[in-house]
Parts: C-alpha cells; sequence; structure tokens
C-alpha cells in the first residue's frame, strides 16, 4: 500500500489576499512580451490560470 502526503489547510491562512494594485502589477508582468506565463505566477505563488482569469 502506498501512502500520501495529506496537507490540512486550517485557519485563516488558507486565502491570500491581494491588493487591486497588486493583481494588475501580476497580470501585466505575466502578459509581457517573451515572459512565461508559469513562471511569472510562479513568483507570487499563484497559479496561472489566476492570471488567465
Amino acid at each position: 500500500m502506498a501512502y500520501q502526503r495529506v496537507e490540512v489547510l486550517s485557519g485563516t491562512e488558507r486565502r491570500r489576499t491581494y491588493m487591486s494594485a497588486e493583481k494588475v502589477r501580476m497580470v501585466e508582468e505575466a502578459f509581457r512580451p517573451g515572459v512565461v506565463v508559469m513562471q511569472a505566477a510562479r513568483r507570487p505563488g499563484v497559479h496561472e490560470s489566476l492570471l488567465y482569469r
């Protein structure tokens, strides 16, 4: 039987909140010419799908 690692998130730290200016900066940085969106998303620790959304 193989064991899997399970991470339990509790408390108020489950979701991060970003100011509107931070969101705009992340999206602008991700969509500059020559930037890989996946790498730009990793810097602030978000999934790349959130930048497209």
